[in-house]
């Protein structure tokens, strides 16, 4: 067998491996429960995603800004 068929074939277990574990989900746990949850989940997200993004960014333009400032020294 070749590398490209066992990753074929490595990825189509992964994907019968979630379907069973959906179809457990779903026997154990009421449908609109389900729903309600996955809803709310993505809401939370939605509303820390940014949050996230934000607080990455200034972390990053500071750690940018520290990086240089030290580093480059600029004569006229």
């Amino acid at each position: 067998m070749t590398k490209k068929t066992i990753k074929h074939a490595s990825a189509d277990v992964g994907l019968i491996f979630i379907a069973y574990n959906l179809h457990r989900v779903f026997n154990l746990i009421d449908q609109n429960l389900l729903k309600q949850y996955l809803k709310v989940l993505a809401l939370y997200f939605a509303v820390l995603t940014p949050v996230f993004n934000a607080f990455t960014d200034c972390f990053i333009l500071i750690f940018i800004n520290r990086l240089f400032s030290e580093r480059i020294s600029i004569v006229v």
